[in-house]
């Protein structure tokens, strides 16, 4: 009987210990609400090559106006602020001039620059982005020759978020036509500025006239005010240096063996065959043959086809010969995409960065001429099997 008492005490005393302690506790000092932050989610940038100065967008979340799509009436889901400084640094403090929140660059998603601004180099902003602690670097990067001020004004149909649609369609593309590659961020042009590989980042425009008001949400032509892929911007290290189109954008990504999913038509028989490539595999060797460089690249591909105009049936001979067709439409489009390139003196394959990490003898000799790469024979190899799917497997 003497032992309950006891027993009740010492549980008592354990709970008034315990919430001394929890009165000690300081809590989280450095929590701050969403309504007192600022959540950029794209920024434009453009610099004057006349006075050096900048303009920089800087596109904010509006919670309340994302929250109000899943009500009745429409509200601006973003607002675009315009600031000018004279420096990458200066843009970022000048912020606190004009937007009443606390800025907040941790899940931005994309940043737009103009053609203007990465011709003339873009070192300066990117050390200044690389040595930012809010993952700024491994944002995705695009480059416009469009108004930049009616991109950064312009409400989108469908992802209400601008930022976040280009993302995507980055990365919807790169899985399904071959037209952009993931190496796209500012971190992969940083990574490549101290060597003679090239960056390819996306080219986008604005696709109509630009749509500034919420009325935008209210009309059924997507077309009209949309942001849309246009091709690929080509650097070496931080400069721009020429402009691929949309249809040239697979041939880079194929031969540099960074491509998923892509789609050729061929003409067989002078009828229409439609087939997507999948499950592409690329090897490349760059070896001295009779002196001269030689670039072996050997390309293996899975076909499905997906469209076939042809009055015949899919026998064998006749699979054959749109292996056959493949195969030379391949080997052509790749060895014009090739001398194309090295007439506008782009270095696309990274010749001559795997040259320069070559050794011996005839290599040696080889780097005193700073051209070599453009002496690079290209010896190319398609091979390709194909896949049929569907109920239907001969043309009706």
């Amino acid at each position: 009987m003497k032992g309950k008492p006891i027993i009740q005490y010492g549980k008592r005393f354990l709970v008034v210990l315990s919430i001394l302690c929890c009165s000690f506790l300081t809590g989280c000092w450095d929590l701050v609400e969403v309504n007192r932050l600022a959540i950029i989610n794209f920024v434009g940038l453009d610099r004057n090559p006349d006075n050096g100065k900048f303009t920089v967008y800087y596109q904010v979340i509006n919670p309340a106006g994302v929250a109000a799509q899943k009500t009745s009436g429409i509200n601006s889901p973003i607002y675009t602020y315009r600031i000018e400084a004279n420096t990458s640094a200066g843009a970022t403090d000048k912020m606190s001039d004009i937007i009443p929140r606390q800025p907040f660059f941790d899940h931005y998603q994309a940043m737009i620059v103009t053609e203007r601004t990465a011709r003339a180099g873009m070192k300066e902003i990117l050390e200044f982005l690389e040595k930012q602690p809010d993952r700024r670097a491994t944002v995705y990067l695009f480059v416009t020759n469009d108004p930049l001020p009616d991109i950064m004004k312009t409400y989108i149909p469908l992802e209400r978020l601008p930022g976040r649609a280009v993302r995507s369609i980055t990365e919807s593309e790169s899985k399904q036509s071959g037209r952009v590659g993931k190496q796209t961020r500012v971190k992969d042009l940083v990574e490549n500025m101290e060597s003679a590989t090239v960056t390819v980042l996306p080219l986008i425009r604005l696709s109509g006239k630009a749509m500034p008001t919420t009325g935008r949400y209210e009309e059924i032509d997507a077309n009209q005010g949309n942001i849309v892929l246009q091709g690929g911007a080509v650097f070496k290290q931080d400069r721009m240096v020429g402009k691929l189109t949309l249809a040239e954008m697979p041939w880079f990504y194929l031969l540099n063996g960074q491509i998923g999913v892509f789609y050729q038509t061929l003409i067989v028989d002078k009828a229409h065959v439609g087939v997507r490539v999948t499950k592409t595999l690329v090897r490349k060797q760059l070896s001295m043959i009779s002196g001269s460089p030689t670039l072996k690249i050997n390309i293996e591909s899975k076909l499905r086809i997906v469209e076939n105009t042809q009055d015949e049936k899919l026998t064998v001979q006749n699979l054959e010969e749109i292996k056959a067709q493949y195969n030379r439409h391949i080997s052509e489009k790749a060895y014009e995409f090739y001398e194309e390139a090295k007439r506008n003196e782009w270095d696309l394959l990274g010749i001559e960065q795997q040259i320069m990490r070559k050794r011996g003898d005839q290599w040696k000799e080889a780097k005193k001429d700073k051209d070599i790469w453009q002496q690079t024979e290209l010896d190319l190899t398609v091979n390709c099997t194909i896949e049929t799917f569907g109920l239907t497997i001969d043309p009706y």
